[in-house]
């Protein structure tokens, strides 16, 4: 392990007399800027200035004419985030990954499966900048002892992790994001306006509205252990893991354990870190076959592993179980039944509108084939038509309905690809918006968000995933709810 310091370590021979306090770097020529746990200055790291293939550490460092040093830290803050204290060679991926499983695998008694996506959420931490969005991940179970103690074990082997506790968003907004921090929160009350910072801060370059004309750049990789009502509204896009108590007595994690564990993978990780920074976006990994709703994950999961490309194939299968789950949810979602019965009178092409009564009747049968419970009525249809779907009604003598002309028809494939249903996998013979309606990734991501926005506003969720909110579907001043079969 390389960590001997070096008062004014250079790089170059053009230094100045120029000093930038800095918490990390990635420049244009790819030296990177990495801070240390060092004992040059009290609550205040080191830098270690790698250029590809050397490290140099010390209180400042020197490159392309200025010199580097890092800001000093509040005591506790000190204290409460971990730094690698130096780097060393981690063999290979394979190799750090099955560490980091079998980790979690003896410290607490974890399944595989669960091990597996705790290890590959880890690594993303230390590759989380150079990603297209930021790691996530929300641990659910009914023994908090044991979630706080995944954290824990999670702050020996994440990049920067700090653990918190109810996290306001105030307290958010306020947090050392400067810093790279991977943050893991045990948050057992998720209220919305919460979760939507978190969400926001999920993705590059949306920045958060501060004090005083300010701006917060929250972007981040975070773990958050909740409820599972609360764990079900954030599994959009994050990595999600449910823990049981095991039968084998877990592996006391007190503070030397941690440190013990800290010091044998931090700077391995690191080294993982300087080497693959530059490469993170190599992998190419097939996820056709996954929902639109995780394509987004599993492309991130892969790039994590650039230098092997077998265990990027298998990181992305271990979100597979999670993927069916969003695939079983989503048949019984009322909004995506009504697009499918849509769809169907659509393409029967034998009526120019369609009543609401009788789409009501229709998305209620093809529900209850489906094991729903809940019976929806001809009202509730005719909000979930106007505010979360964006169809227009029509009144005439006989009451309200929806007409089949063409701009209902590219509303319902635009929609139908937005939930990827199965049957926008099929282009119907003479349908002209099955062959023009090929929208492309970016346009997607924005017709996904627009309609998820709608829905978890109106709402509060999902429908399918949260079944007594689906009792209170209706807007304020609905008519009426949805009614129990």
């Amino acid at each position: 392990m390389n960590t001997k310091a070096k008062p004014n370590a250079k790089s170059g021979s053009n230094a100045t007399d120029r000093c930038i306090i800095s918490a990390g770097e990635i420049f244009a020529d790819g030296a990177m800027l990495e801070l240390i746990a060092g004992s040059s200055v009290l609550n205040k790291p080191d830098v270690l200035l790698w250029n590809g293939r050397k490290a140099t550490v010390g209180a400042r460092v020197e490159h392309g004419g200025c010199t580097y040093e890092a800001p000093e830290l509040d005591p506790i803050l000190w204290r409460a985030m971990r730094l690698p204290a130096g780097y060393c060679d981690y063999g290979s991926a394979r190799a750090l990954f099955d560490g980091i499983r079998g980790l979690f695998q003896r410290q607490l008694g974890l399944p595989e499966p669960e091990s597996s996506l705790l290890a590959c959420f880890a690594i993303s931490t230390w590759l989380a900048d150079r990603l297209p969005s930021a790691p996530g991940l929300t641990i659910s179970s009914v023994d908090e002892e044991l979630g706080v103690n995944v954290l824990r074990l999670l702050g020996c082997v994440c990049r920067h992790p700090l653990m918190l506790a109810e996290v306001t968003p105030s307290s958010f907004r306020s947090l050392p994001m400067h810093l790279s921090p991977t943050l893991l929160l045990n948050q057992q009350v998720l209220r919305p306006n919460l979760e939507r910072l978190f969400r926001a801060s999920s993705f590059r370059g949306l920045y958060l509205p501060g004090i005083g004309g300010r701006v917060v750049n929250a972007y981040g990789a975070k773990a958050i252990f909740c409820g599972d009502d609360a764990a079900d509204t954030l599994t959009d896009g994050m990595m999600h893991i449910s823990v049981a108590p095991s039968e084998l007595q877990p592996s006391a994690l007190d503070e030397q354990v941690q440190n013990e564990i800290a010091s044998q993978f931090q700077p391995r990780l690191l080294m993982y870190r300087l080497k693959n920074s530059g490469k993170v976006r190599e992998r190419e990994v097939d996820v056709s076959k996954f929902t639109f709703a995780t394509r987004q994950l599993a492309r991130t999961v892969a790039e994590c592993f650039p230098e092997d490309a077998q265990l990027a194939g298998k990181a992305v299968e271990l979100l597979r179980p999670q993927d069916e789950e969003v695939r079983r949810e989503r048949t019984r979602d009322v909004n995506c039944a009504i697009v499918e019965i849509l769809w169907r009178i659509v393409h029967d092409k034998k009526q120019r509108a369609v009543s609401v009564n009788k789409l009501a009747g229709g998305v209620n049968a093809l529900l209850r084939d489906r094991g729903e419970i809940l019976r929806y009525s001809p009202e509730t249809i005719g909000w979930k038509l106007r505010n979360n779907l964006k169809i227009p009604r029509h009144d005439n003598s006989l009451g309200r309905h929806v007409l089949l002309g063409r701009d209902t028809s590219q509303s319902v494939h635009r929609l139908a690809q937005a939930y990827d249903l199965p049957c926008a996998q099929n282009v119907e013979t003479g349908c002209p918006d099955c062959n023009l309606v090929q929208v492309t990734v970016s346009e997607r991501v924005i017709e996904v968000m627009a309609v998820m926005k709608v829905i978890n506003q109106n709402n509060g969720g999902s429908d399918a995933n949260k079944k007594v909110k689906a009792q209170q579907s209706r807007e304020p001043g609905a008519p009426c709810k949805p009614v129990v079969a």
